[in-house]
């Protein structure tokens, strides 16, 4: 049942062709047999054709065509016959683009039909036996063609069911990939051809769904014939591309929401791409779901309009009821009153009323008549207008008025801000201003401005607000003038910073101290000012103010704004003035009336006192009885006041004279002495005692009230009149700072004599034991000690030398010495030091195992032991070794005393050496080259007889013996090196013209040579010190008495540095 794509159909007939026969093909399964060729020699009578005809172009090509080609009876056998599908049609040659072709070579099946046999006349004869010896044979059939898939497909293949099938591309499907797949129908299914694989293309759904068909109408109005189905996310459209009706969508990436518009407040269901839904009149909302601010009752007509008072309403009323929002100090359905407490329903009044003020006693107030607008104003025309400019600290600036531009300014030098500053017409009882406008006209000369919360400054009543120069709508400061407008009112839309209550800035306007406006706001910069207003009111006749309060006043006060209190009552606290509440005068019957700021009251009827609550001086009795007779004359002497004591009712003076006391003051009083009614004699006025300061004021009895001896004398004074010190105590009594006064004595008891506690009244000095000094004797003069011992100093006695500075301790006596030196006076060396002098005493430093004493003598030297020597004896004596095993140093062999003798006569020749340097140095004497290589030979023969007597010591040690061949053979090359400078010497006295410059190369090599002669010296040295260390070591006894070799090292080096003849 698959399709096939036919290119030829093949027939090998095993006897002779047919006469007449035809082909047949089937397009599709248990499809009808369709003609597709002819073959026959009489083709009009057999199948109605004609003959080899053909087919032109424009015609029907899929008309099957007859020929007689193939029909003769020869060849008996193996005749073909061979049929192409598209021979003989005019488009075979543009087959891609011929759908009839593309039909006409289709087939599933094919069929041949063979309807008469070639004979050779046989059939005329009708012989049975001849006629049965025709037979049809075919040899080989062959049917050309590939699988059918419209050019989507390289391949067949067997599906599941083995069922051959295309393996289809290009998003195709089916046996013959004859069908786009699911969801790829954007254009319509076309076979692929040379030049295009039409491949099917997807549908564009906007990712909303994965169903479409293709649409024949879409495709020729968009080039575009994928028709989506199925649409998710409340989608619609050929492309998903947009919402469902009554849905929306705010971007192209996200789904659709519903719009869900209030049917009775929208005029349709469907809304705009934000969701807004169309609303009716006076409907608002996303939905139109609820009435816009001032609309009410929603309904199928919209919503109705508010009702509300503009000056008590914000212009919206509640949208069920339809009644009205009011400002925060109005009522009503309608916002047409104000509430209770409040008066002047005003439209600019952002919260509708004012509050009542009246002081804060009523909250019953209207509008006064009588009242008309007054500005208060500067325009500076003439002058500043006593305004004047300070610091935020208070501190004055310099204010200029311009009579050009009638302004005034002010120039800051620092970033911190300078204001301007009201002067007294602006100040004082403004309280007629609240509710109304400060204005001013402001300019800068830069833009350059920080703002701060503190540029306009009010303070009045203990109460300071401040405002950003741009609150309330004002705007930045520029070049040009601008003005500003600030509201006093504690609203919060005016922001006045702390936040008051409208009582409180009621309460600063009243009593309004100063206003401040900030005229810099950057460094080096300037502010002008002009033109500064603040509305105000005043009785008359005028345009109203109707801002302005009456107040209905409860009892006890009076006044347009309840300011004052009625007469018979008084302010509850005095000095607050008109907030103190009033409240009825308190006179205890003795008045009817008192001041209303203090409460004093008019008393009558000898009482006294703010509420008439006692007597008057010389009365007495209880003022509070509320009776005119409530006080009587007191019986005093003087007529001075009395009091009753209540349990006795005695009545006792209570003023009498000063210094006088008792019932009829009959008595002197406390500090006063004399006799005031003659009792004991002629009468004496009480006087005050005189005790000059040196008594407790607070204390009783201080003197006599008889002869006004002073019996009680402080910070240590005695006397009648405590005018001197008490023994043991000096200084001035009568000095007025009692810390100057009397002080004690303090003697220190083991330096004062016979242990004595007094001293000089007047200086303090205390009388002090031999050497014995300060004014409380408590210290030793200068070089003295001991004054514990109660019998005065001792002398310290410090030697002059070893003593830094002849003073001693105070307790031992013991002198401070120099370094190294001991003793009480520091007259001695200490232990193991010597030279005592005005530095001190040295320190002997002894080597303890060399030393006999570690004392030394009085030059320092120490006292060696045997084979020790040096100062300090810590070296061995010559020919003398130290061994680690053995103590102190030990005496080398015998054989070395050979040795030592050697040295002694090397020294000799060396000192001979030294001397002959020291003469070349000095050129006092010129040694010949011979001469010189004469005592040089004799220095090598001498050192080889050094090495030769080494060598016969059995003891010598193998590496001194190498290092001497190596001092012989540097002395023998230098020696080489002498010969060859002299040659050249010699040379240099024949060519004196050229010696001058060869002399430096002479000196070079000199140097050369010294050079070595001094490594020399130092591989000697080298072999020395190695000898000293085996000895130490105790390798050998020998090896470390050959110590001249260093010295005779020694001598070579000086010979090399002085032997230059020039």
């Amino acid at each position: 049942g698959k399709a096939f794509d036919i290119t030829y159909v093949r027939l090998k007939f095993h006897t002779s062709r047919p006469e007449s026969f035809a082909i047949y093909k089937r397009t599709r399964e248990d499809g009808p047999w369709v003609p597709y060729q002819y073959y026959s020699g009489s083709c009009e009578s057999t199948y109605n054709k004609v003959n080899r005809g053909f087919i032109r172009t424009g015609e029907d090509e899929q008309q099957a065509l007859c020929t007689d080609e193939f029909s003769d009876i020869s060849p008996l056998t193996g005749g073909n016959v061979a049929f192409s599908t598209l021979e003989g049609r005019p488009s075979a040659y543009n087959f891609d683009n011929s759908p009839v072709l593309q039909e006409w070579v289709t087939a599933t099946d094919i069929r041949v039909s063979l309807n008469r046999l070639n004979t050779f006349g046989d059939e005329v004869f009708n012989d049975p036996k001849v006629l049965k010896s025709y037979y049809y044979a075919i040899s080989d059939f062959a049917v050309g063609g590939r699988c059918k898939c419209n050019g989507h497909a390289s391949e067949c293949i067997r599906n599941e069911l083995g069922k051959l099938v295309c393996n289809c591309k290009h998003n195709t499907f089916g046996d013959d990939c004859e069908k786009c797949l699911p969801f790829f129908n954007d254009r319509p299914w076309r076979r692929a051809t040379a030049e295009s694989a039409n491949e099917c293309l997807p549908c564009d759904c906007n990712g909303r769904s994965q169903e479409c068909y293709f649409d024949p109408e879409l495709y020729r109005s968009t080039g575009h014939g994928g028709h989506c189905s199925g649409c998710r996310d409340n989608t619609d459209g050929a492309h998903c591309e947009r919402c469902r009706d009554s849905f929306y969508r705010l971007s192209s990436d996200e789904g659709c929401l519903p719009c869900s518009c209030n049917p009775v407040g929208s005029l349709s269901t469907q809304c705009d791409s934000y969701g807004q839904c169309s609303c009716k009149p006076g409907v608002m909302g996303e939905k139109c779901d609820r009435c816009q601010p001032g609309f009410h009752s929603l309904s199928e007509a919209g919503c109705r309009p508010c009702s509300c008072n503009p000056a008590g309403s914000t212009g919206e009323c509640n949208m069920e009821t339809g009644r009205c929002a009011c400002k925060d100090n109005v009522e009503g359905f309608h916002c047409e009153r104000c509430k209770p407490g409040f008066f002047h329903l005003d439209p600019s009044n952002p919260r509708g009323c004012t509050p009542c003020f009246c002081f804060g006693h009523s909250s019953v107030c209207t509008n006064a008549v009588g009242y008309s607008v007054y500005s208060i104003t500067s325009s500076f025309q003439f002058g500043e207008d006593e305004w004047h400019a300070e610091q935020r600290d208070g501190s004055q600036v310099p204010l200029q008025w311009s009579s050009e531009t009638q302004d005034i300014s002010v120039i800051s030098d620092s970033y911190f801000p300078i204001y301007f500053v009201a002067p007294r017409k602006f100040l004082g009882n403004q309280v007629l201003s609240y509710g109304q406008n400060l204005t001013f006209s402001f300019r800068v000369d830069r833009r350059d401005t920080r703002l701060s919360a503190e540029d306009l400054v009010l303070e009045g009543a203990g109460l300071r607000v401040s405002v950003p120069l741009i609150a309330q709508g004002n705007t930045y400061p520029s070049e040009n003038p601008l003005t500003y407008t600030f509201r006093l009112h504690e609203a919060a839309d005016y922001p006045w910073r702390p936040a008051l209550s409208a009582f409180d800035f009621q309460k600063l306007l009243h009593n309004l101290t100063a206003i401040k406006i900030r005229g810099t706001y950057s460094e080096r910069s300037a502010g002008h000012l002009d033109d500064v207003t603040i509305t105000s009111a005043v009785p008359g006749a005028g345009v109203p103010a109707a801002w302005v309060e009456s107040c209905s006043c409860p009892a006890g006060y009076e006044g347009q704004f309840c300011e004052h209190c009625s007469p018979g009552y008084r302010r509850e606290t005095p000095g607050l003035g008109p907030y103190s509440p009033c409240v009825p005068c308190t006179c205890n019957g003795h008045s009817e009336t008192c001041d209303p700021e203090t409460g004093v009251c008019d008393c009558r009827d000898n009482t006294a006192g703010s509420q008439c609550e006692k007597c008057s001086d010389g009365y007495y009795g209880d003022a509070t009885a509320g009776t005119a007779l409530d006080c009587q004359p007191c019986p005093c002497p003087g007529g001075s006041s009395c009091a009753v004591v209540p349990r006795t009712r005695e009545v006792v003076c209570t003023s009498c004279q000063t210094g006088t006391t008792g019932k009829r003051c009959e008595l002197c009083d406390d500090a006063y002495f004399g006799d005031p009614l003659g009792e004991n004699g002629a009468v004496r006025p009480c006087r005050l005692c005189q005790c000059n300061d040196n008594i407790d004021p607070n204390a009783v009895g201080n003197c006599n009230r008889q002869t006004g001896e002073c019996l009680k004398c402080i910070y240590n004074t005695a006397g009648f009149y405590c005018d001197r010190c008490k023994d043991g105590f000096f200084g001035n009594p009568l000095a007025p700072n009692p810390a100057d006064k009397c002080r004690a004595c303090h003697c220190n008891p083991y330096g004062t004599v016979n242990q004595q506690t007094s001293c000089n009244q007047v200086t303090g000095q205390c009388e002090c034991l031999s050497h014995v000094t300060e004014r409380d004797c408590s210290a030793c003069e200068p070089g003295f000690f001991n004054l514990q011992s109660g019998r005065g100093c001792e002398r310290c006695d410090c030697h002059a030398l070893g003593s830094t500075n002849g003073q001693c301790d105070i307790w031992t006596g013991q002198c401070e010495c120099q370094p190294g030196v001991t003793g009480q006076r520091c007259d001695r060396c200490e232990a193991n030091h010597f030279g005592f002098g005005p530095e001190g005493c040295k320190p002997c430093d002894c080597d303890p195992e060399g030393s006999r004493a570690l004392q030394c003598r009085e030059d320092g030297r120490c006292e060696c032991k045997e084979g020790f020597v040096g100062n300090r004896c810590d070296q061995c004596e010559e020919n003398y070794f130290y061994n680690r095993s053995w103590p102190g140093c030990q005496e080398c062999p015998a054989c070395y005393r050979l040795v030592k003798d050697k040295v002694a006569e090397q020294r000799e020749r060396l000192q001979e050496l030294e001397n002959l340097i020291a003469n070349l140095g000095t050129g006092g004497e010129t040694v010949t080259d011979q001469a010189f290589e004469e005592r040089l030979k004799q220095a090598e023969r001498d050192v080889m007889e050094l090495l030769q007597e080494a060598q016969n010591s059995k003891d010598v040690d193998q590496g001194l013996m190498d290092r001497l061949k190596d001092i012989n053979s540097t002395l023998t090359s230098q020696l080489s090196r002498l010969r060859n400078i002299q040659n050249t010497v010699q040379e240099t006295e024949h060519l004196a013209e050229q010696a001058r410059g060869r002399v430096e190369d002479t000196e070079d090599l000199i140097a050369m040579a010294s050079d070595m002669l001094e490594k020399a010296k130092m591989a000697a040295d080298n072999v020395v010190s190695v000898l000293w260390r085996s000895v130490g070591q105790g390798e050998g006894t020998g090896a470390g008495c050959l110590v001249f070799f260093s010295a005779f090292s020694h001598c070579r080096s000086k010979l090399a540095l002085k032997m230059s003849p020039f």
